[in-house]
């Protein structure tokens, strides 16, 4: 079968197949119950059937994916305050976690984090700092629907006020179950990759080898190309089949949806990085309203783009970091699909060259509106867990949260009065428990911040039947839209594999595997050396230049974090532009360690049905040791080429600086304009070349 005819087949290249001769045995099943006397009529409803008997499996392995991402983030939310019944629900009812304590089941690991980390409580001791922040994603469905296999990354910031702060970060590699209509944790296996005291000027490593459940076809393919053949249950009447078709819709917009708003809180974060206040403001609604911690509520743009301003002057000046990661966001979508929930994690990294660097731990609760197709932020609200003084850590050096500025006040008063670590307490969440349905379980007496008013209360966000809102009302023309919608949610959560992947097997020195994940004449920018054109060139260059292959070196470790990613998906669901965030840690074991970061902008597309990456450009924002951190300790960081200039030179000069440039700023490329103004950057990326 040729190409072209096979993508008739395969409706989003080979990430799903649906062969023709299922939907017209489906078809011909069901013609049979009608009996002779409604041949006729029946016929007229074959179509309709086929298109549901096609497109319902369709969309529900495009929400598994999503809904395997949404478990395992809440994981990550509820362990950081302590929820351990809302954290123990999340597992299957035979689900195993693999814990130092053991292989338990899941009321074994209900008892276990009530007993050893909540002192035989709900939540945490005061004093305690217990984030388990679930980055870079790489989700894998099976072909029956049924399983999906997940590889995560998890960065947390451990330790008790006063006493001792401690680093622990390493992968998951999970497996979940569909068991009653709902997703669970199967298996949960974490593996060590890094861990020691503040204190060291390093991390201490574990040496131990760590699986990996993906090929980087599959990478590419996270839903799977095969569907096992099966009957669903159909309408028989044509009302109720055109009603299913709607309904199937609305669900595949809603994963659209959920992706955009996910990236519209992404590009928040990158925007705040360069303190671009004009277009921070920018992503607002008209009536939109800002709350940073306790400094107050700003309403509307004008008001929101003055109280940008208490926090410098728009743009960053020379020597000035102000990094605002975004983490583990879990979006919701309202049922009439027009408003939006998300909850997520604000890690922050800030300080002035010479001076001091500073920590910073945050939740947001956000609300969004979508007018006129675009999604904008209605109410963002910015809960500070822990500030700390980078010299002394986080139990330490630990600072108050920032009240009122009297130069910008704001237009109203803050809405919740708290204290941060090593104070506890819990922002509420907007979302229901994803296995159970039910509210949060909070610890009793431990203060509550936030939550929405009975109008706009989190039950309208609860799964359900959707609305009759969908404007579509050419039946003829929904089958097809529903698979462009298919296409670019699979597309998007293909990209998001691809560039956690690449990271990966970087850590690893996989280079076989690395360049595979690239189109044949893919090309990738080789930080400080060139650029490489081609898969071939860019395996060879990659085996030339770096002298560790194939696992993972000896007395030295890196762990490359591509996180915060903002995906955009072409139309059609065949092409997509990358943004990712580099958060790297590197060093020898115990001793000088190394802090990295930078700004990874990539281009993906489907080759033989397969999502590959197509161009890769990075630029380095800054390095430090670890000793001295960001802002005592940065580097002017120059990667040895070796001999490879020589022996094996780049095909193209390279496109960004030579050098990282802090504590000089220089202007970092986006490939994408402001998604709510248009407004452009200074640097409008073009990855074609």
């Amino acid at each position: 079968m040729s190409r072209q005819s096979r993508e008739k087949v395969i409706p989003y290249g080979k990430t799903f197949l649906v062969p023709a001769v299922f939907v017209l045995t489906i078809a011909g099943i069901i013609a049979c119950h009608s009996g002779d006397s409604g041949k006729r009529s029946e016929s007229r409803l074959d179509p309709l059937r086929a298109h549901v008997a096609e497109l319902k499996p369709m969309v529900e392995r495009a929400e598994a994916i999503g809904a395997v991402k949404r478990l395992q983030c809440a994981y990550g939310h509820y362990a950081e305050f302590g929820l351990w019944h809302d954290l123990a629900d999340l597992f299957a009812e035979e689900g195993i976690g693999h814990y130092p304590a053991g292989d338990l089941k899941k009321e074994e690991i209900r008892r276990l984090f009530l007993r050893d980390i909540g002192g035989g409580k709900l939540g945490l001791p005061e004093g305690l700092l217990y984030p388990h922040m679930m980055l870079q994603p790489v989700i894998t469905l099976a072909p029956d629907g049924k399983t999906a296999k997940g590889r995560w990354r998890v960065f947390t910031m451990l330790g008790f006020h006063g006493q001792n702060a401690n680093w622990a970060g390493g992968v998951y590699e999970n497996e979940y179950v569909l068991e009653g209509g709902v997703w669970k944790i199967k298996d949960l296996r974490f593996y060590l990759q890094y861990s020691g005291p503040y204190e060291q000027t390093g991390w201490t490593i574990d040496k131990g080898d760590i699986p990996i459940h993906y090929t980087p076809d599959l990478v590419g393919t996270p839903v799977t190309e095969e569907i096992e053949p099966a009957v669903p249950a159909i309408p028989r009447d044509e009302e109720a089949l055109t009603h299913q078709l709607k309904d199937l819709l609305r669900r595949a917009q809603r994963l659209n949806d959920q992706q955009e708003v996910e990236n519209l809180q992404n590009i928040y974060g990158y925007y705040w990085d360069r303190k671009m206040w004009d277009d921070v403001a920018d992503l607002f609604s008209d009536q939109g309203t800002i709350e940073p911690g306790l400094r107050g509520v700003y309403v509307g743009r004008k008001s929101i783009r003055r109280a940008l301003e208490q926090f410098g002057p728009q743009g960053l000046r020379e020597g000035e970091l102000n990094d605002h990661l975004q983490l583990q966001t879990l979006v919701s979508i309202s049922p009439d699909g027009l408003t939006a929930r998300a909850r997520g994690s604000e890690l922050m990294m800030s300080g002035q060259y010479g001076e001091a660097g500073e920590w910073g731990l945050g939740v947001f609760e956000n609300e969004y509106v979508k007018q006129d197709g675009i999604w904008h932020i209605r109410s963002m609200h910015i809960y500070p867990i822990m500030r700390a003084d980078y010299d002394k850590g986080w139990t330490k050096g630990t600072k108050p949260a920032m009240g009122i500025n009297k130069e910008y006040p704001p237009d109203r008063p803050p809405t919740a009065t708290y204290e941060i670590f090593p104070k506890y307490y819990i922002p509420k969440f907007h979302y229901d428990n994803p296995v159970t349905g039910l509210p949060a379980q909070y610890p009793e007496g431990t203060t509550l911040a936030g939550g929405f008013s009975s109008s706009n209360a989190a039950a309208s966000f609860k799964d359900g039947p959707n609305t009759d809102g969908e404007t579509m009302t050419d039946t003829e023309k929904i089958p097809e839209e529903i698979k462009r919608l298919i296409r670019r949610s699979i597309g998007y959560d293909a990209c998001e594999n691809l560039a956690s992947a690449y990271g990966y097997y970087i850590d690893d020195f996989l280079w076989d595997d690395f360049s595979d994940l690239f189109a044949l004449d893919g090309w990738r920018e080789a930080p400080f050396v060139g650029v490489y054109v081609g898969r071939e060139r860019i395996r060879k260059s990659l085996k030339i230049q770096y002298p560790f292959t194939g696992g993972r070196a000896t007395g030295f470790f890196t762990c490359h974090q591509f996180i915060q990613p903002v995906i955009h998906v072409s139309e059609d669901g065949r092409s997509a532009d990358i943004r990712v965030r580099l958060l790297q840690l590197s060093g020898a074991d115990g001793t000088d360690g190394l802090w990295m970061a930078g700004i990874m902008e990539l281009k993906a597309a489907i080759e033989e049905g397969i999502w590959k990456l197509t161009a890769m450009d990075f630029d380095y924002t800054w390095t430090a040791n670890y000793k001295s951190g960001w802002a005592k300790g940065p580097m002017s960081l120059k990667l040895s080429a070796g001999d490879i200039m020589e022996t094996f030179p780049p095909d193209r000069p390279m496109r960004g600086p030579e050098a990282a440039p802090f504590p000089k700023i220089a202007e970092m490329p986006f490939h994408y304009v402001n998604p709510v103004s248009g407004r452009q950057p200074g640097l409008l990326l073009n990855n074609d070349q």
